[in-house]
């Protein structure tokens, strides 16, 4: 992909009420970095500082228990951006680690001047403070999930996955090519237990392999479980 210029920046949902000279001001001394999948990009209690936007690619923010097990608090795709809770709170310490599940391009800005323009624009503040609201919404869908059962959360996180592949919240969207261990992680379940459902999935035409990837093929199953608007 080419240069990131500020009308691209205005795409992304936080920035779009700000003028050209706030968002050129923005991007000053940032930098495009290309990961590949299963890079680690942020780990749980560093201390370090930038906001990163996520241009292509799809990652997962996760945090691991005192026993060592993965519990994945978010999906995050094109148009989303991580790393602006420590700058809020003001310590530079990471709150989680963020692992590329695709190849990923991401645009880091420097803290400073993100700072310098939520000092000077209180709209911008204002669209900061929508941006943690929409975050707790999603963590709390999320936590609910986790008292359903295991064929609606395959569901939920099959539909989250495509959502982040980048067209559009589409959920007829082909889903990222992750294996198996990585949906069951993402939903919570045992490995041998995801692929059971994956199967049945498969053997009701719900999901289908085409070649551009796995798709969601019918969607009243999860219009039955509430994950989608009637």
């Amino acid at each position: 992909m080419g240069g990131f210029e500020a009308g691209e920046l205005r795409s992304f949902p936080l920035f779009e009420g700000l003028a050209i000279e706030q968002l050129e001001s923005l991007l000053g001394e940032h930098r495009t970095l290309q990961v590949p999948a299963q890079h680690q990009l942020v780990f749980e209690g560093d201390w370090n500082d930038g906001l990163f936007l996520i241009r292509s690619g799809v990652v997962k923010v996760r945090r691991l228990t005192l026993q060592g097990e993965e519990v994945v608090i978010a999906l995050m795709g094109a148009g989303e951006m991580f790393g602006e809770l420590a700058l809020l709170l003001g310590n530079s310490r990471r709150s989680a680690d963020v692992v590329a599940l695709t190849p990923l391009e991401v645009v880091k800005l420097r803290w400073k001047t993100v700072q310098d323009e939520l000092d000077r624009s209180t709209g911008f503040a204002i669209e900061m403070a929508r941006l943690q609201a929409r975050r707790l919404l999603g963590l709390g869908r999320r936590f609910s999930l986790r008292g359903e059962d295991a064929s609606t959360r395959v569901l939920a996180t099959l539909l989250e996955l495509a959502y982040c592949s980048g067209y559009g919240n589409d959920p007829l969207a082909p889903i990222p090519d992750l294996k198996q261990s990585e949906i069951a992680a993402i939903a919570g379940l045992a490995r041998g237990t995801t692929s059971r459902i994956l199967t049945q999935l498969r053997s009701r035409g719900t999901i289908v392999e085409t070649a551009e990837g796995l798709r969601l093929a019918n969607l009243e199953p999860l219009r039955r479980r509430g994950l989608l608007e009637p």
